[in-house]
């Protein structure tokens, strides 16, 4: 399992007091790191914790794939429990970040559409737009084809039900001083300042192959369902699963696309029982074929190791946390090595900043990088490097801590 120190570590600071935008300086939407800082408060950074809060999105996922497919044969449903596993591993989905939380949503935004409940529809697509804006792609492409229906009040009302999550939340912020903030951090930076990893990624043959081939049994699917045929409509299936997939925009990498594959799952599950018999036994072999060769490459690229990538990598870095943690509680840390340095050691960073050390291309914005740079500069600061570049500081295996 994989713990995003860009998404853990601004929890921890916020479970601490900090407070997200005025503070703690990150371009997402707040939900992820707020209900992270919520478990922190009441658990501490807590490996456990972690694992549950990876684990308790999907498992939520997979429990409405199964209520979806409670008709089907065992064989269907355990080949289709498999082709959503393999996918959401493939996808990168054992993670603690906002798209894996989303995958408990897909299936619910998908029903309420069909249903044509807008407004419980806009609410969920606004909670979705609270863990990661981009969410928005799954309100604007709902809101497109209720136009092109010519269904212009149902358009309406679900754009304004999902909007509302956002505005309520900006005005919580505005209340607690941080309305610009939460504003800029949000709208502004993403829409003006490209991160320099957006420039090294590119969709990829492979990636696109992938995405397309998921993507089949449900499109198929989609184009083979009659007006009315099942409670929770293919065409909607796929259309929040399109707006879901395009999370991986700009920077294109899968794990942000994790969200659509519990429609898929769904789309496949229904072609594989589709009469006629050739139809679904060709449709059968194809997502058994799917599953078992991603599933080998997932199986293959993989560490079964159970080790939570980012927060206890290795023992020397267990015994840098340790030797950390038996400074003073008052002792500022910083690193550039982890992020996660932090809620793992339990000690906040000088001053009264924060950014992810690695995304200087945000420095420039509220003069952030300037602030921390003074900020470590300051006595009793803690600064966490590599001992081959610092000889002279006191040596933790493979890394130093240096004072000031």
């Amino acid at each position: 399992m994989t713990a995003w120190p860009e998404v853990t570590t601004p929890g921890y600071l916020w479970s601490r007091g900090w407070l997200l935008y005025r503070n703690i300086k990150f371009q997402h939407t707040p939900a992820t790191m707020g209900t992270l800082a919520l478990g922190f408060f009441a658990f501490g950074p807590k490996t456990w914790f972690l694992r549950a809060y990876a684990t308790i999105w999907p498992l939520i996922a997979h429990a409405s794939l199964l209520k979806e497919t409670r008709r089907a044969s065992t064989g269907i449903r355990a080949l289709t429990s498999a082709f959503f596993l393999v996918l959401l591993f493939g996808f990168e989905g054992n993670a603690i970040w906002p798209t894996v939380v989303m995958t408990a949503l897909a299936i619910p935004i998908a029903g309420a559409l069909s249903r044509k409940q807008m407004v419980r529809a806009g609410l969920l697509i606004g909670v979705a737009i609270l863990f990661k804006q981009t969410a928005a792609f799954v309100l604007f492409v709902a809101t497109l084809a209720l136009f092109a229906q010519r269904r212009s009040r149902e358009a309406a009302r679900l754009f304004l039900a999902g909007s509302f999550p956002y505005l309520l939340t900006v005005a919580i912020f505005a209340a607690l001083g941080a309305g610009l903030d939460i504003l800029r951090w949000t709208i502004l930076v993403p829409l003006t300042v490209r991160p320099a990893n957006v420039n090294m990624f590119h969709p990829g043959f492979s990636k696109v192959l992938d995405l397309a081939l998921a993507f089949t049994p449900l499109s198929i699917e989609a184009v083979l369902e009659r007006p009315g045929e099942r409670a929770i409509s293919a065409r909607w299936l796929l259309l929040v699963a399109v707006g879901l997939a395009a999370l991986v925009y700009p920077d294109f990498t899968l794990f942000n696309a994790v969200a659509c594959v519990p429609c898929l799952a769904v789309g496949a599950a229904r072609l594989m029982e589709r009469p006629p018999r050739r139809l679904s036994r060709v449709a059968i072999a194809f997502v058994a074929t799917l599953t078992l060769s991603r599933g080998a490459m997932v199986a293959a690229g993989a560490d079964f190791d159970g080790r939570v990538l980012f927060w206890n990598d290795e023992p020397a870095f267990n015994a840098l946390i340790d030797r950390l943690r038996k400074l003073p509680v008052d002792t500022r840390v910083y690193s550039e090595l982890w992020a996660n340095v932090n809620p793992r050691a339990e000690r906040l960073p000088p001053g009264d900043v924060y950014q992810h050390p690695w995304f200087d291309w945000f420095s420039p914005v509220d003069h952030t990088g300037e602030r921390i740079r003074q900020a470590n500069a300051r006595p009793g600061v803690a600064i966490v490097g590599l001992r081959a570049a610092w000889p002279r500081a006191e040596a933790v295996g493979p890394y130093a801590i240096a004072r000031r």
